[in-house]
């Protein structure tokens, strides 16, 4: 994409007033707006908050199919991209986009990368986020896999099973948590044994609620 011959006359001027802007946007439609400006910034209905720490190392394009990479470096918020968020795989496949912009007008932008979040490492109150540019999808890949198991996922277009049907899913209270894995309910109800194999659960209540997980 080309820069626009406004901010373009921006960069010619010599005298710029520029930051950079990133955008996460979650599976679960959650959206997040970051800058490493001193002020917040306001553009496509996003606020892109000022004093996080967010910040990215060079990015790194090539010609051709390479995928073009970079890292996204930031301090840990209670109100923003939380340890517990991230230990619950709510940003894995995120996608993001980074813009540089006009921070004195903010219509001058330009986009220097698409793409989603692939790796992300924690600790110490910070965390590192690998950033993968859009040919990454390239590389994948494609066709599917015959085998005796069914191969589509529980619920979705390939499988065209309604979830909703009676007598397949039920709503129980977890009593325990094991090892953050191992969930044991006081009433099972009338299912058999085994019945929910190869299911999905989904946790509706709590810090993790929103999760969904494959059953053993």
């Amino acid at each position: 994409m080309a820069i626009s011959e406004e901010l373009q006359a921006h960069l010619s001027s010599g005298l710029t007033t520029l930051a950079r802007c990133w955008q996460i946007v979650r599976k679960d439609g959650y959206i997040l707006g970051f800058t490493d400006h001193d002020c917040d910034l306001y553009f496509l209905d996003t606020k892109f908050r000022a004093g996080t720490g967010m910040t990215a190392l060079a990015l790194e394009q090539a010609t051709g199919l390479s995928v073009d990479n970079t890292e996204g470096m930031g301090a840990l918020s209670d109100d923003a991209i939380t340890e517990r968020d991230i230990a619950a795989g709510r940003f894995d496949g995120a996608k993001v986009t980074a813009w540089l912009v006009n921070w004195s007008d903010v219509e001058e932008r330009h986009i220097i990368f698409r793409g989603s979040i692939g790796e992300v490492q924690r600790g110490s109150g910070a965390f590192r986020a690998e950033l993968r540019g859009l040919t990454e999808d390239l590389n994948k890949p494609l066709g599917r896999v015959f085998q005796k198991p069914c191969t589509a996922v529980l619920g979705d277009a390939d499988c065209g099973f309604n979830l909703d049907t009676a007598g397949y899913s039920g709503t129980r209270l977890a009593e325990t948590v094991a090892d953050r894995r191992i969930f044991q309910f006081a009433d099972p109800g009338d299912f058999a044994e085994g019945w929910f194999s190869r299911g999905r659960l989904t946790v509706l209540s709590g810090a993790a609620a929103g999760v969904q997980a494959s059953i053993k």
